[in-house]
């Protein structure tokens, strides 16, 4: 690449950092956006333009940890994962009781099974099922 085209590069990658930043333009805050929005091919940032590549993902980072609706999606996302955490137990918890609830029924239907076996095992008793 020439000197004029690795400076017009720069110039246009330099633009669309600030777009970016400034919030001119939509979009996330990604290498990806910023090469599309500028124009050139990846490489030209990650290869031939690091030092603006380091300084965007900087300040994109600084910009990411700041912005209001960030840290209420991160509020939101620890708010989910609480709740996960508390259905997942409820839910465990709840499956504990189905198989005590089975275990019990279970124990009952025997039970109940041995009976008739020695009710109708006795001579003179007549079961009332039909």
């Amino acid at each position: 690449m020439t000197n004029p085209e690795q400076e017009q590069t720069r110039q246009a990658l330099e633009r669309a950092m600030d777009d970016l930043l400034d919030g001119r333009v939509p979009g996330p805050l990604t290498g990806l956006r910023l090469v599309e929005l500028a124009g050139v091919k990846r490489h030209r940032l990650t290869h031939d333009n690091p030092n603006i590549n380091a300084r965007f993902q900087e300040r994109a980072r600084e910009l990411n940890r700041t912005k209001p609706e960030v840290d209420s999606l991160r509020m939101a996302l620890t708010d989910e994962r609480q709740r996960n955490a508390r259905l997942t137990a409820a839910n465990r918890d709840l499956d504990k009781r189905l198989k005590a609830y089975a275990n019990a029924l279970l124990d009952v239907l025997e039970e109940r099974g041995s009976l008739r076996d020695s009710l109708s095992r006795r001579e003179g008793v007549i079961p009332i099922s039909r």
